[in-house]
C-alpha cells in the first residue's frame, strides 16, 4: 500500500515556516542576547560626560572615598590599583599603589593596564588626567561637596561598573537615611570646625562638612568665606562666639588648647566634640555616621 506523503515543494515550505518560527522565538525570548548592548554614559562632578562601550573591568582610583565607594556597590573585585591611604574596608589595604597625595606617577597608573580610572576632582593633579584622557582612558572625576553627590556618585560608579542595581540601591538607602537625619533645631547653634589648630583653619560652604552641619540644624560659622580653608584670626572667632566647636581627631587632645577662651559659649558650656576623621573628611558611604554623630552632638543639651 502506498502512503499519502506531502509534496516535496510543501514539504520544504513548511520546514522554512518552521525554522522562520524558531528565529522569531529566539529573537522575542532571548532579547538580552541578540541586542547589542548600549553605550554607558554618566556626568562625573566635574561636569565632563564619561562613555564606557562596556562595563569596566580594571579600575584604579585615585582617592579613598572612591575606593570605599567601589568596594560599597560590589565592584571591589574590579579595582586593580589605587592611593596610598586608602585602608577601608580590610581588603583595600592589599591594593597596588599608584602614589600618594604627594604624587602620582603616569607609568605606575598605566602599568595597570586600566579601563577606568576614578580621580579626586581638586586633589589628583590636572595634568595627570589630561594625560590620561590623552591616551584614551575614560576618567570619572569624583568630589562630592553636597550629601545627595555621594548617592549620585554611588548610583553612576555603579553603571560604569555593572553593578547598576547594587549601586541604585545603596544609593537609595543612603538617601533614605539622610532623610531620616535630618533636623531642624528651634534655636540653631551656631557651629565652628576646626580643621587645622596652627594656624587655626575651617572649611567654607562650599565643603560637604559645611553641609552636614546645615543638615543637622547647625549654623556653620565662616560659610561665606570665598576660600574653601580659611585662617580664621582668635578675633574673628570671640566675635563669632561658636557655640559649638567640632574637629577631627583620633583623640580628645585637641581641647585642652580650648580650655583658656572661656569667653567662648563653645568652651564655657563644654560642647566641644570630636568626630573621626576618617568619617567626617572621606566624602564617601560612611559619612552617613559622620552625620549621625554631629547630629547628635548638635542636638545634645548644654552641660
Amino acid at each position: 500500500m502506498f502512503q499519502n506523503r506531502p509534496h516535496p515543494i510543501i514539504e520544504r515550505r513548511g520546514s522554512l515556516w518552521s525554522l522562520l518560527l524558531a528565529a522569531i522565538m529566539l529573537v522575542v525570548l532571548m532579547p538580552g542576547q541578540m541586542a547589542v548592548a548600549a553605550p554607558i554614559s554618566v556626568v562625573d562632578d566635574s561636569g565632563r560626560t564619561v562613555t564606557l562601550q562596556a562595563p569596566a573591568e580594571r579600575v584604579v582610583a585615585l582617592a579613598p572615598h572612591a575606593v570605599e565607594m567601589l568596594y560599597a556597590i560590589g565592584a571591589g573585585e574590579a579595582l586593580v590599583g589605587a592611593i596610598e591611604g586608602s585602608d577601608y574596608p580590610e581588603a583595600a589595604k592589599a591594593l597596588p599603589r599608584v602614589g600618594s597625595y604627594r604624587g602620582i606617577a603616569l607609568e605606575a597608573v598605566l602599568a595597570r593596564t586600566p579601563d577606568l580610572v576614578v580621580t579626586w576632582a581638586s586633589g589628583t593633579p590636572r595634568a595627570l588626567v589630561e594625560r590620561l584622557s590623552a591616551l584614551g582612558i575614560p576618567v570619572y572625576a569624583s568630589e562630592p561637596r553636597r550629601l545627595a553627590q555621594v548617592a549620585e556618585n554611588l548610583r553612576e560608579l555603579g553603571q560604569l561598573t555593572g553593578q547598576a542595581e547594587a549601586g541604585k540601591a545603596l544609593a537609595s538607602d543612603f538617601t533614605s537615611r539622610l532623610a531620616v537625619l535630618r533636623q531642624e533645631l528651634e534655636n540653631p547653634p551656631r557651629v565652628f570646625y576646626q580643621l587645622g589648630a596652627n594656624p587655626l583653619t575651617t572649611l567654607a560652604g562650599g565643603h560637604i562638612v559645611s553641609e552636614v552641619i546645615r543638615h543637622c540644624g547647625g549654623e556653620p560659622l565662616f560659610a561665606q568665606s570665598p576660600v574653601l580653608v580659611s585662617q580664621i584670626s582668635r578675633e574673628a572667632l570671640l566675635q563669632a562666639r561658636p557655640e559649638v566647636i567640632l574637629s577631627a581627631s583620633h583623640d580628645d587632645a585637641w581641647k585642652a588648647d580650648w580650655q583658656r577662651w572661656k569667653l567662648l559659649p563653645a568652651v564655657r558650656e563644654g560642647r566641644l566634640y570630636t568626630l573621626d576623621p576618617d568619617l567626617i573628611n572621606r566624602p564617601g558611604p560612611r559619612i552617613i555616621e559622620a552625620v549621625e554623630a554631629v547630629c547628635a552632638a548638635l542636638a545634645s543639651n548644654p552641660q
